[in-house]
């Protein structure tokens, strides 16, 4: 469809338009200075930048992870105001690009509105796919009243500039602390990045983070979490790690890397963190298995391997390490779940995070963080 033709569509529903901005009653804040809060960036502070690992990491990495890094998929923006209105202006590195995934989901930011445990989805950006920078309204005629926001950033695109709009002489306040400074460290592959949620706040770890009064830090590295030694390291500098969940299996490029990943990575891991409750997921069910049992014997086959290493290790003393069976996370209808026989759809990502979320719960509960 050429862009006459997407215009043409446009026109038939005024809701599929992007509004034009004509308003001029707005102060604008960057999220990056108080009281605003960002959460999903340990490297913030030291950096400055949108990057989910440091600028300048004393192990090398791939130059895929390192571009992979500026997408700020996991990071959310948190605040109370009281603003009848809330705009966001954002500067991407690039346009949206994927052809099985919404440019919601890639570039767009998602709000939501309310305390944690109990926050509901409000509204999703709304720009021209072919921009690199848009402005857009998230709401605009509430009542003024104090809110709890949080804003989820753009899963499969780097930030580069990110302000907040809202009334003039509207109150900003910092969002309630959680009970811990600790935080969940997820590393895993394209289904931990995101990919294909409609909308940000749909990928596994944001749906989590609505659930759990926890600090989630997305380590997705779409393509590119094959276990390597330098992730580990760089995910040891994480301060405060309440859980590590390794869900990276589907990248690894052979059996044997997988067989040779694990063990090292959690021994690196280890090295820094002994007594941190560390999570492995294996692999979902891909639609392709309905009908290729060569793909389904592969799976089959890594899983054990995930779930002997973990067998193993307990057996040598590490009591903190956890396995858990993917397969069935999808439900029976997993085929349905995907949007492209590989990621899961946003009810696909639903159900994920419905079935891990007891098991994060019993794992956090030793840190008396969550009430059950």
């Amino acid at each position: 469809m050429d862009a006459r033709e997407q215009e043409k569509t446009k026109s038939l529903d005024a809701n599929m338009r992007v509004p034009v901005n004509s308003d001029s009653d707005l102060e604008w804040h960057s999220p990056l200075r108080a009281p605003f809060r960002i959460t999903g960036l340990p490297w913030l502070e030291q950096d400055g930048v949108y990057r989910r690992l440091p600028v300048r990491p004393n192990h090398p990495l791939r130059p895929e992870v390192d571009r992979l890094a500026n997408f700020t998929t996991g990071v959310q923006v948190r605040f109370r105001t009281d603003s009848p209105k809330l705009f966001v202006r954002v500067g991407l590195a690039d346009k949206a690009v994927m052809y099985q995934m919404p440019a919601t989901g890639q570039c767009g930011v998602d709000c939501y509105i309310g305390e944690l445990g109990d926050q509901r989805y409000v509204n999703t950006a709304r720009f021209d796919m072919a921009a690199t920078e848009y402005e857009s309204v998230l709401y605009d005629a509430f009542p003024r009243q104090m809110r709890d926001i949080t804003l989820n950033l753009p899963l499969y695109q780097g930030v580069k500039e990110l302000w907040i709009g809202v009334t003039a002489g509207s109150e900003l306040k910092e969002f309630p602390d959680f009970p811990s400074t600790r935080k969940v460290l997820v590393y895993g592959t394209s289904i931990t990045h995101g990919a294909c949620a409609s909308r940000p706040g749909m990928a596994y770890p944001n749906i989590l983070s609505r659930s759990l009064p926890i600090e989630f830090v997305s380590f997705g590295f779409s393509g590119n979490a094959q276990g390597e030694p330098e992730l580990a390291h760089l995910l040891a500098q994480v301060d405060d790690p309440a859980l590590l969940i390794l869900d990276y299996e589907a990248n690894v490029p052979s059996m044997q890397r997988l067989r040779d990943s694990l063990p090292e990575f959690i021994g690196i891991y280890r090295e820094r963190h002994p007594g941190v409750p560390i999570l492995v997921v294996s692999q979902i069910r891909m639609a392709r298995e309905a009908f290729d049992e060569g793909a389904r014997n592969g799976r089959e086959e890594r899983k054990q391997i995930q779930r002997a290493t973990v067998e193993r290790l307990i057996e040598a003393g590490d009591a903190n390490l956890h396995f858990f069976d993917g397969s069935d996370l999808l439900g029976a209808d997993y085929q349905d779940c995907t949007a492209d026989g590989i990621h899961p759809s946003d009810l696909g990502y639903s159900r994920i995070a419905k079935s891990l979320e007891p098991v994060l719960r019993e794992l956090l509960a030793f840190e008396f963080l969550i009430q059950s």
